[in-house]
């Protein structure tokens, strides 16, 4: 099932590293999206640290929309409420001072890993 739920979002991922210069504020926005959605799956497959990565990155982005960051907001709290303090402590520091573009790769290998 974490396979389906992965490949299904593959398609957006590859075609964002795809885009040639910086993206737009609409593009991250709805990158920003898709991320959420793939966190929110992965937390209900049990995919505890993938789940909290994307989060952790997802909070640092000032373009999310407020909407979309409450709801990363609440995720990640309710993951912190749950897993092993060092899975969260892991993921601010993977997602401090990590680019779009990083995290984007980072997230196709995931997909990537789950298909083979």
């Amino acid at each position: 099932m974490a396979q389906i739920v992965l490949s299904g979002r593959s398609q957006l991922i590859e075609s964002s590293l795809g885009i040639t210069g910086a993206p737009t504020a609409a593009q991250k926005r709805t990158l920003y999206s898709g991320m959420l959605s793939l966190a929110e799956d992965c937390a209900a497959l049990g995919q505890s640290q993938t789940a909290a990565d994307i989060l952790a990155f997802l909070l640092l982005q000032p373009e999310m929309s407020a909407d979309d960051m409450e709801t990363a907001r609440e995720l990640f709290a309710e993951l912190e409420s749950r897993v092993c303090p060092r899975v969260i402590l892991d993921a601010r520091e993977f997602a401090f001072g990590m680019d779009l573009r990083t995290m984007l790769e980072y997230l196709l290998d995931l997909v990537q890993r789950e298909r083979s």
